[in-house]
């Protein structure tokens, strides 16, 4: 009997690192662990359902579930309703993230100096974060967003990060899926998608973007 609790919470921790990483927030589209290596959005087309991202606030809040100890993670966007494989702008440089569970960056910017662009009212647009793969190759998963004047910035319940948890920012400029959890390149032969990022309006993680992460997560301002 005293074997019981360790039997329930192994039980409870198998299909969450079945899962390698979830999208918490914003809401993902439907994926399955067994097609998160399919690119763009593991293999999940757009929803009706997008989420509604403050645009006088300039940024929103990216939530994940870490499944693995060790992952390299990288936030990208494409900008239209069914933008296709063309997630061109990079919001959050690749950044190494360990430990599991709950992981979250509060302000994701996506200024004009960002996106390269004005993002507009009613303007749609597709978050991506990629991952590296196990044990190469990427893990994708997306969510649909629209840009609204009307819409105030709010921190969902979802975005913390759990006790223990910490990010540190990967030198060079590998993409997720080129990257192994410690930021090491991974063989050539991972047969990992290689996307087409631009690197204009890009943001180096040292400057603006590890900025707001390491106020979230290194600061601790962000751990509940």
């Amino acid at each position: 009997m005293k074997l019981l609790p360790s039997i329930i919470l192994l039980g409870s921790l198998i299909p969450f690192v079945a899962a390698h990483f979830k999208l918490v927030y914003p809401d993902s589209r439907k994926i399955t662990s067994d097609t998160m290596s399919v690119y763009p959005c593991g293999s999940s087309p757009p929803t009706g359902e997008r989420t509604q991202v403050s645009l006088p606030d300039g940024s929103f809040p990216v939530a994940v579930e870490m499944g693995h100890s060790q992952t390299a993670v990288e936030m990208l966007l494409a900008l239209g309703t069914n933008p296709g494989e063309h997630f061109n702008i990079t919001l959050v440089h690749t950044f190494g993230v360990m430990g599991l569970g709950s992981f979250c960056l509060p302000h994701v910017s996506f200024s004009p100096s960002v996106l390269g662009t004005n993002a507009t009212d009613g303007m749609n647009a597709t978050l991506q974060v990629q991952a590296n793969g196990h044990p190469s190759g990427g893990l994708y998963t997306c969510a649909d967003i629209q840009f609204s004047e009307t819409t105030s910035y709010s921190q969902p319940s979802s975005c913390k990060n759990n006790t223990g948890i910490s990010a540190v920012a990967f030198p060079g400029k590998l993409h997720a899926n080129q990257s192994t959890g410690s930021g090491e390149p991974q063989s050539e032969s991972s047969g990992g998608h290689h996307s087409t990022q631009s690197t204009a309006g890009a943001v180096p993680l040292q400057t603006a973007a590890w900025g707001m992460l390491g106020a979230a997560v290194v600061g601790g301002v962000a751990v509940l």
